[in-house]
């Protein structure tokens, strides 16, 4: 406790990150805020709330905390990024770009900006310029695993599929094994035509993640590929029970599907 009852704002600032770093991100701001009421452009809280915000998806907010931020320190890039993620959030894709854009001017070493660019242009199906802001943020942050694995997968979007997989396979080697990119390299396998193969990534994954519905579709997938329409089915019904509106779509327009087109328990379950 501070002089005549104020709060010492370093111990308020102490307490909101550890609220945030533990996932309470309501906590955080409310932190934040005693701070900001002593300090109004304190930097770090601003910066912080906006973060903290972000995860409580109040995004408009987030965009009036940037602003905030801006009018006191207009070349600080993490309100620009925070903002321009915010505003890709609502929708707003140009002014979204628009953000990144001045970040990267600011400084063009400032990795977090060209990665959330090239998410956003993955998103919107531009995979070309997608991939080139990708390279740019593994090579601007080579020690951190996220930035190639959304490479990877662009690559994959592009049917770019072996340079998907060497990126995943390589990966695995340097950084160890983790699902995403257990599930990116069956992904490819399977796009590859090698059936046999992704089922076996997909099915060696710990139990806790074999019952991610994105993994059950794809085995139903692969098993459907080969012909094993007896075990591709219930896969595909167990699927479309956890998320039916998205699997129903995709299992529609799935050309590996074709052939069950006929069969009155496919149409019954993806309800053609």
């Amino acid at each position: 406790m501070g002089l005549f009852g104020r709060k010492n704002p370093e111990d308020l600032m102490h307490r909101a990150m550890v609220f945030a770093e533990k996932g309470h991100p309501k906590g955080a701001v409310g932190l934040f805020n005693q701070v900001l009421k002593q300090d109004p452009y304190n930097r770090e809280a601003l910066y912080h709330k906006g973060l903290a915000l972000t995860q409580m998806r109040k995004y408009s907010d987030v965009v009036t905390c940037s602003d905030r931020m801006l009018v006191k320190y207009p070349l600080d890039t993490g309100a620009y990024n925070n903002k321009g993620r915010a505003l890709a959030e609502m929708g707003n894709v140009q002014a979204a770009v628009e953000c990144y854009d001045a970040a990267i001017e600011i400084d063009p070493k400032y990795y977090e900006s060209h990665f959330n660019k090239g998410v956003l242009l993955a998103k919107l199906g531009d995979h070309q310029n997608a991939l080139d802001m990708m390279e740019k943020a593994v090579r601007l942050n080579r020690k951190n695993p996220v930035p190639l694995l959304h490479k990877g997968i662009i690559l994959g979007k592009m049917h770019r599929n072996a340079e998907a997989l060497r990126i995943f396979e390589s990966m695995e080697r340097k950084f160890g094994s983790h699902p995403d990119v257990s599930f990116q390299r069956g992904i490819q396998l399977a796009e590859m035509g090698e059936h046999h193969k992704a089922i076996g990534v997909f099915e060696g994954m710990s139990g806790k993640h074999k019952d991610n519905v994105n993994i059950t579709y794809a085995l139903a997938r692969s098993r459907a590929a080969l012909g094993e329409y007896g075990t591709a089915i219930p896969l595909l019904r167990k699927a479309v029970s956890k998320s039916p509106k998205v699997i129903r779509a995709w299992a529609r327009e799935e050309e590996i599907f074709k052939p069950l087109h006929d069969n009155e328990e496919f149409r019954r379950i993806v309800k053609m």
